[in-house]
């Protein structure tokens, strides 16, 4: 039996004169195809190498390809243990192609970050509300004395935030700069960068003084000049135009540290505890009541002659103002939350504490108070107290709750004590400072009913608010 079988089909020759011919064989694609590898764009490979702490990146230590490890390295996961060298080949583009990132920021930390010391307790923020890097400012000096930080350049005092050179205040952040082209920095003790700033600036000569650590309390930018709240007479003429008002003192600044001091120092109730200062607030008032008081502390100062004069008590080593201006303390009742939520000023005519800002202190409204009305031991004046613990027991009116925490406030006032005739008995029936006397200071003693120390004035005029003070209540 025959079969008939078919000649294999010939392939065409491939007639190339210039080399031997060729045929092409068709190759037929596995079921499964990899992917396309692509040329590598240069020379340049890189191996992904695993290496311990103590190994270094740049020349790690690598063991022989055909010996496997024999000790596992230092935090190795153990799903990834005996992986040491991956024979992955990883291309690295050209220099050129490698993208160069140059918006990288440093960012303040956020504000629920953890405090970088004791690692407890979140992050506090400073006075101007920006972010630190610590709870509190032990952490901040113990992080300082642990040798893990570096003191910031310009107080010395604190950390440098991460990143920068200063601290998180930001009297340290913004440095002062000139006070005439507001680009370049001032030179130490002046104003100006050079002569030629200072040259333009108009009446100069009346600003050369030395600059303060306080920012100033309208623009918060440039620093205060000394002894002075604001830059320059710009942003004190705009606060004067806006009085009566009220703008939050720096917790960093002198003048917080000087009414904080007087407020702790003075609060003597033994059963009392000293209470924790939340605010202070510098009240600026309106240029007639501060004219008024002016002209009253000049006059009593030419009848009475006291500047330099020391204290009858003071033993000598303290000297007498002009007018023997003191600083005492007042309490009353509030109606708003003025300096617990904000620096704004009510309408409410029933709220004391507002009522004096704007208007400072009437005769006509002593012993008005439920308080006050029932303790005039010294007739019908306006009574202020250098004891802070007991102008606190004069201002349960001004008890307020926000957010569960207790708050009181309290005025520190600018009062002219003149010539005070001390008393210590009572009597009520006083309506003007005895004979020769501007005043009248009410004086413990072992024969009085008087505990804390009272200076009484019967002049409007003879006293100006000029600090609220907000506290916490135990």
């Amino acid at each position: 039996m025959g079969c008939c079988m078919s000649k294999p089909q010939q392939q065409p020759r491939n007639t190339n004169a210039n080399g031997p011919s060729m045929v092409q064989i068709p190759i037929q694609p596995s079921p499964i195809q990899p992917p396309p590898i692509q040329p590598p764009m240069n020379n340049y490979t890189m191996t992904s190498t695993l290496y311990s702490p103590n190994q270094s990146p740049i020349n790690p230590v690598i063991p022989p390809m055909n010996q496997p490890p024999t000790n596992r390295p230092m935090n190795v996961s153990p799903s990834i243990q005996g992986t040491i060298l991956s024979t992955q080949r990883l291309t690295i583009p050209p220099i050129a192609d490698i993208p160069v990132i140059t918006n990288i920021k440093n960012e303040p930390p956020k504000k629920d970050g953890i405090c970088l010391h004791c690692a407890e307790n979140p992050v506090d923020t400073d006075t101007d509300g920006h972010p630190s890097e610590f709870c509190s400012d032990e952490c901040r000096k113990g992080a300082l004395g642990s040798g893990f930080a570096i003191p910031c350049m310009q107080c010395k005092e604190f950390p440098r935030i991460t990143g920068t050179e200063f601290c998180g205040w930001l009297k340290c952040r913004n440095l002062p700069v000139c006070y005439y082209c507001k680009v370049n920095l001032a030179y130490p003790r002046s104003l100006w960068c050079s002569k030629s700033c200072r040259n333009k600036t108009p009446n100069w000569q009346s600003l050369i003084t030395e600059k303060s650590n306080l920012l100033c309390l309208n623009c918060n930018r440039d620093h205060a000049l000394t002894n002075q709240y604001f830059c320059g007479e710009q942003c004190d003429r705009m606060v004067q135009n806006k009085a009566p008002c009220l703008l939050k003192l720096p917790a960093n600044s002198q003048k917080y540290k000087d009414v904080t001091n007087q407020f702790q120092l003075a609060w003597k109730h033994p059963h009392k505890n000293i209470p924790e200062i939340d605010s202070i607030w510098k009240i600026f008032c309106t240029n007639e009541m501060n004219v008024r008081y002016n002209i009253y502390r000049e006059e009593v100062e030419r009848n009475q002659k006291l500047e330099g004069k020391p204290f009858p008590k003071g033993g000598g080593n303290r000297l007498m103002s002009a007018g023997n201006e003191q600083r005492r303390f007042h309490g009353t009742k509030m109606s708003c939350f003025i300096g617990i939520k904000n620096g704004q000023l009510c309408n409410d005519k029933s709220c004391a504490v507002c009522c004096i800002i704007k208007e400072g202190y009437k005769l006509r409204f002593v012993g008005t108070g439920t308080i006050s009305a029932a303790f005039q031991r010294f007739g019908s004046g306006i009574y202020f107290s250098g004891t802070s613990s007991k102008s606190d027991d004069y201002n349960e009116g001004s008890l307020k709750n926000h957010y569960g925490t207790n708050y009181k406030v309290m005025l520190l006032n600018n009062v002219i004590v003149g010539k005070g005739s001390p008393l210590t008995a009572d009597n009520m029936t006083l309506r003007t400072a005895p004979y020769g006397f501007d005043s009248v200071l009410g004086e413990p003693s072992a024969t009085g009913n008087l505990n804390y120390d009272e200076v009484v004035v019967y002049e409007e005029a003879a006293s100006i608010p000029q600090y609220l003070i907000v506290y916490k209540v135990p």
